[in-house]
C-alpha cells in the first residue's frame, strides 16, 4: 500500500513543469507522484516526465495521457490511477506551483491532530511583472490569512490533502465534467463533500509557491478572473443548493455586493486599493447574475504560463 500519491494535472507547461519536479523531492518524503498530461497534440508534460525517468528520480513517478481536454477530466483520470496504488492520501497540487521542504510533511501532521477528510494550504503567488500592491494583496491568499486548524470549507485543489476515503466512497466522475472549461470543479467538489458531513482543516505552513506570468499581472486580468469566480460559484450554487442559498438570500447578497461596489466607485475612486475593491466585486455580481441567465465563462480556453 503506498501511504500518499502526488497528483499533477499539466497542460502545456513543460518549463513549470520541470520546475516543480525538481523542487518535490525535498517536499514530498516516501510519496509516489503521478502527472496528468492533458494535451494529446504535443504531449509536452508527458515529454518532460520521460526526462526525469531517463535521468533517475528519487520517488516514483509515472505519466498518464488524458486526451479528452480539460481539468475536470484530468483530476479525475489522476483520482482513478491514484486509487490504483490504494494510498492512504491523495495530495493535488498544480503544474504552476512549487512547494517548499516539509510541505506534505506538515498537511499529514495536521491531517492526523484534526483527523480532518481535506486540508489546504496557502498559495503564495510571485509576479513576474511589477503590479501595484494593491494587486498583489487581493490575488496572494498567502500565509497567515487563516490559523492553522478545523475550517468551514476547502475550495480548491492547488495545495490540498486529501483522504482518499472521500474518493472510494463518492460515485465517479469526482470533478463534474460540466464544469471541465469553467474552472470551479474543485471548489463543486468541495461543496458536495460539505454536504455529506466531511471534515475540513487548514495548515498555515504547507506552503507553496505559484508563478504569475506577465499575462496575469495586469487589473483586467485580475477583473476578468473575478468575473469567472463570480460566474462558477452561481453554476456551483444552483447545482448543489448549499445550505444557506436561495432566491431570497443570494438576491440580498447581490444587492449589498453592488451597493458596496458603487459606493467604493463614486466615493472613493481616488483611492486606487478602493477603486480596484469595486470593481472587482463589481465583477463577480455580474459574473453570478450571466450564470443566472445561462452563461458559462471558459476562463480555461486560455492558458497562462508556459
Amino acid at each position: 500500500m503506498t501511504e500518499v500519491v502526488v497528483a499533477i494535472p499539466t497542460f502545456r507547461r513543460p518549463r513549470s513543469l520541470a520546475l516543480l519536479l525538481e523542487r518535490l523531492p525535498g517536499a514530498v518524503p516516501g510519496a509516489a507522484i503521478v502527472v496528468a498530461d492533458n494535451d494529446g497534440e504535443r504531449c509536452e508534460g508527458a515529454a518532460v516526465v520521460q526526462g526525469f525517468q531517463k535521468r533517475g528520480y528519487p520517488h516514483p513517478l509515472e505519466v498518464i495521457n488524458v486526451t479528452e481536454r480539460g481539468i475536470a477530466h484530468a483530476r479525475n483520470a489522476l483520482v482513478a490511477r491514484a486509487l490504483s496504488a490504494d494510498p492512504r492520501f491523495i495530495a493535488m497540487i498544480d503544474d504552476d506551483e512549487r512547494p517548499l521542504d516539509g510541505w506534505l510533511e506538515t498537511l499529514l501532521e495536521v491531517q492526523a491532530s484534526t483527523r480532518s477528510h481535506v486540508v489546504g494550504g496557502p498559495v503564495v503567488r510571485k509576479f513576474e511583472a511589477p503590479v501595484p500592491k494593491h494587486l498583489e494583496n487581493a490575488n496572494n491568499y498567502g500565509p497567515g490569512r487563516c490559523k492553522t486548524g478545523v475550517v468551514e470549507l476547502i475550495d480548491a485543489t492547488s495545495n490540498v490533502l486529501f483522504d482518499a476515503d472521500v474518493f472510494r466512497e463518492t460515485p465517479a466522475p469526482w470533478f463534474d465534467p460540466f464544469f471541465t472549461l469553467t474552472g470551479g470543479e474543485d471548489k463543486d467538489f468541495m461543496t458536495g463533500l460539505l454536504l455529506q458531513g466531511r471534515k475540513f482543516a487548514w495548515a498555515d505552513d504547507a506552503r507553496v509557491e505559484e508563478t504569475m506570468p506577465t499575462s496575469r499581472c495586469s487589473t483586467r486580468w485580475a477583473l476578468q478572473r473575478a468575473f469567472s469566480a463570480g460566474n462558477s460559484d452561481m453554476l456551483i450554487n444552483l447545482k448543489r443548493h448549499p445550505p444557506g442559498f436561495g432566491v431570497a438570500s443570494e438576491s440580498a447578497k447581490l444587492a449589498g455586493a453592488f451597493g458596496f461596489a458603487m459606493l467604493n466607485l463614486v466615493l472613493l475612486p481616488f483611492i486606487p486599493s478602493r477603486r480596484y475593491d469595486g470593481l472587482r466585486l463589481m465583477a463577480r455580481v455580474i459574473g453570478k447574475l450571466s450564470a443566472v441567465m445561462g452563461h458559462r465563462h471558459l476562463e480555461y480556453l486560455t492558458t497562462h504560463g508556459s
